[in-house]
């Protein structure tokens, strides 16, 4: 369970990243990737699709070309454009190269992932998607998604035309409308905010959203009482519990 303790801009805000993942209890292998850089503030989890070799395969080129592209960021002098500029350009360089490897190799065809990734440094957080991943953040006791779902019942859920409950149990629930490696290009949701001390931000695969309520993933976050491998643990054993359909990966962040 990768985990990082960071401080910025001389102290100003301290993050604590966790990162952890399971194979669930049906898959055999597991195509979700996910990363943490401490100088950076950044964490990022992807959830590959295209088969055992082409999902993990893209999967893992979403979270290296954008791990690389913030290793050596000043801890200082950056701002929140800046970040959201480069968060977006990098996950368009992995979209790109995704979608070129796809159409190479006849083994690759159709491979491709879901993104979310968070940036936090200053007294911000930059978010960013593409996909059905999901950010959340909890503030205060109240618990938000933080990403739109580029999915069709996403669409559905956005126009308040199907509840949480049915999407979760739709036969097209995991058709996704937005996705790295589809197309040559990709629009990137890419957005930020003030940051406040106790915010926590949950970034997830949709092997925990598909199977967990929102109601249920708060609980857990809120009895974690900020222990982030706790949470982690709890939110992954829930999933599991619950049919275990798919790989799990969260990330969470926590702002002291």
């Amino acid at each position: 369970m990768p985990h990082t303790d960071a401080g910025f801009k001389d102290g100003v805000m301290v993050v604590r990243m966790v990162t952890a993942t399971d194979v669930g209890m049906q898959r055999k292998n597991n195509e979700d990737s996910s990363v943490v850089v401490e100088e950076a503030g950044l964490c990022v989890v992807a959830d590959g699709m295209g088969g055992h070799l082409g999902g993990e395969i893209a999967s893992n080129i979403a979270i290296e070309t954008v791990s690389e592209a913030f290793k050596g960021r000043p801890k200082n002098g950056q701002d929140e454009r800046k970040d959201a500029e480069l968060l977006s350009k990098c996950i368009k360089t992995a979209n790109k190269e995704i979608y070129r490897r796809g159409n190479a190799d006849a083994a690759l065809k159709n491979m491709g992932t879901t993104i979310v990734a968070a940036v936090l440094a200053g007294d911000y957080v930059v978010t960013a998607n593409v996909g059905d991943s999901r950010i959340y953040r909890m503030r205060d006791g109240k618990f938000t998604q933080v990403t739109e779902d580029h999915s069709w019942v996403g669409e559905l859920r956005k126009k308040n035309l199907i509840s949480e409950e049915d999407a979760r149990s739709h036969p097209l629930k995991n058709i996704i409308t937005r996705a790295l490696g589809m197309e040559p290009t990709v629009e990137v949701d890419v957005k930020w905010e003030k940051v406040k001390s106790g915010d926590l931000y949950l970034l997830c695969s949709d092997g925990l959203t598909d199977l967990v309520p929102d109601a249920e993933i708060s609980q857990k976050v809120t009895a974690g009482a900020g222990n982030l491998e706790v949470i982690a643990t709890a939110l992954i054993e829930a999933a599991n519990a619950a049919g275990g359909t798919d790989n799990i990966t969260v990330g969470l962040c926590k702002v002291q």
